[in-house]
């Protein structure tokens, strides 16, 4: 316990040396705002690096499996019937049509009812096509898609420069600002939309968007789930079902465990970005290591601006210890100086450190071709993230102070006074 000598000593202590106390607070509260600041800007990247990256696509995507031929000898292997022509050449992999996913509905209750980690699950009917409008003609990725569901995937209502999206009728589509900019159409006009088997349809344009993804916005066709079907010759099938989920880190664990249930290839966005997650890991130790070191730095400055109080008040410790204060107390005074420092220069630092993360949370960047303007930087700040590091303030004053506390206990009080 510390007791009211221990409190009395340590306060005087640190109002008398006001420089030094001063100096320690301008250090402790330099290195929480840096802490703060570089954390939040580093997760705010991180932050914006992934959505850049999932914002625009499935985190867990449900596809038909590839067709594959075999060879006869395989198929009397497998028990198969000998139906159709026999080919002779080069194993190759059929890719001419992907394959169709049949009961959809059944397998999109069973996702959504899979739990809380699922954010989303919209089923579509997806291919390659064109859009043509007199002599300019654009390779697109056509969509029909429910249109509430599929916005849980990718923000198109949020971001619609104008028209509609949720209220697609047939034979209307929503298309991004960029496609309708290169194809020279607007709101009202009609697009030929052709897929690349060579169906075709002419289609009214209700709605233009701007997600900011370049993919989406460039080469993108909207349109209701059936016209996507019957456009694509799928029937009442889907060949897709795309899944949003609440921890994009956890999307591989998810594609497992629906692999064992679903009889279609289930993969997740992670199989594709191995070399972004492992810049995303580099990123997050280079910030372990300014986080580390700034407290290494702060630490020591602490210890050092204690010792130089400790070699300042030795006489007046001595005249304690010869008063018959314990090493505990002595111990105590010092380790409550480091204390007290460490939790008012925290706070201080805490409550600079988020007004300029805040302030600069409001500096908008040049607007985009759209006319939005968005932040010139990018944070993530949690309240995780400032409690988090007053406290890790605080300990590492008390660490700091260890040193000079047990240097202050063992003063000889007799050779002090007697050298006084």
């Amino acid at each position: 316990m510390v007791d009211r000598l221990s409190w009395s000593v340590a306060w005087r202590g640190l109002v008398r040396s006001k420089r030094l106390t001063a100096l320690t607070l301008v250090v402790l509260s330099v290195s929480v705002i840096l802490v703060i600041f570089l954390t939040a800007l580093i997760d705010g990247l991180e932050r914006d690096l992934v959505e850049e990256t999932t914002g625009a696509i499935a985190h867990v995507l449900i596809e038909p499996r590839e067709r594959e031929p075999i060879a006869w000898w395989e198929q009397a292997a497998r028990g198969a019937r000998d139906e159709g022509p026999l080919y002779l050449g080069e194993r190759t992999t059929l890719t001419s049509k992907k394959g169709a996913i049949n009961n959809w509905q059944r397998w999109s209750r069973l996702i959504d009812a899979f739990g809380p980690e699922i954010r989303g699950v919209s089923p579509a009917a997806e291919g390659q096509g064109f859009t043509i409008r007199g002599e300019k003609r654009e390779a697109v990725r056509l969509y029909g898609v429910e249109p509430r569901r599929y916005d849980q995937l990718v923000p198109i209502q949020d971001n619609l420069v104008e028209g509609r999206f949720y209220e697609l009728g047939p034979g209307e589509i929503t298309i991004g600002y960029r496609l309708a900019e290169t194809m020279g159409v607007g709101l009202g006009d009609r697009l030929k939309v052709n897929t690349a088997e060579g169906t075709g349809r002419s289609m009214r344009i209700v709605g233009l968007f701007d997600t900011g993804f370049g993919g989406v916005d460039n080469a993108t066709v909207l349109m209701r789930l059936g016209d996507g079907q019957s456009l694509l010759g799928l029937g009442s099938s889907v060949n897709a079902i795309g899944i949003e989920v609440e921890n994009v880190f956890q999307a591989n664990r998810v594609a497992e465990q629906l692999q064992r249930q679903i009889p279609y290839t289930v993969t997740s966005w992670i199989a594709d970005n191995e070399r972004l997650l492992r810049a995303l890991e580099g990123q997050g130790r280079s910030s372990d290591l300014i986080i580390f070191f700034t407290a290494v730095a702060a630490a020591f400055a602490i210890a050092s601006i204690l010792i130089v109080l400790v070699t300042n008040k030795l006489q007046e410790i001595g005249i304690l210890k010869a008063m018959g204060a314990t090493r505990h107390q002595i111990r105590a005074v010092f380790a409550l100086q480091g204390a007290l420092l460490s939790l008012a220069g925290g706070a201080l630092g805490a409550t600079v450190g988020v007004g300029v993360v805040r302030l600069l949370s409001t500096v908008q960047g040049p607007p985009t071709a759209s006319g939005r303007a968005e932040p010139l930087f990018s944070f993530e700040l949690g309240p995780e993230l400032v409690v988090g590091t007053v406290v890790g303030a605080v300990l590492i004053g008390l660490v700091a102070s260890l040193v000079p506390a047990r240097r202050a206990s063992h003063v000889n009080p007799i050779a002090v006074i007697q050298n006084g």
